[in-house]
């Protein structure tokens, strides 16, 4: 088993990145659709892998910290 150890910095960094992550996928949500190269698909496809990443980052975290 890992002995990693994660500090309260650390938490709030991971977290900070995954809320701008999200922004970022919610502020492509409402502008790419009136974005002639962009549209849907693009809003889509951007959201989708923000939430992926996030989900990931999330779990990740909650697996560092069961595992303090």
């Amino acid at each position: 088993m890992c002995n990693k150890q994660i500090t309260m910095d650390q938490l709030k960094m991971r977290l900070t990145i995954i809320s701008e992550r999200l922004n970022d996928a919610v502020k492509v949500a409402y502008e790419a659709p009136g974005i002639e190269d962009q549209g849907y698909p693009y809003a889509t496809g951007y959201s989708r892998s923000a939430m992926i990443g996030a989900v990931e980052e999330l779990t990740s975290i909650i697996s560092d910290i069961n595992n303090k």
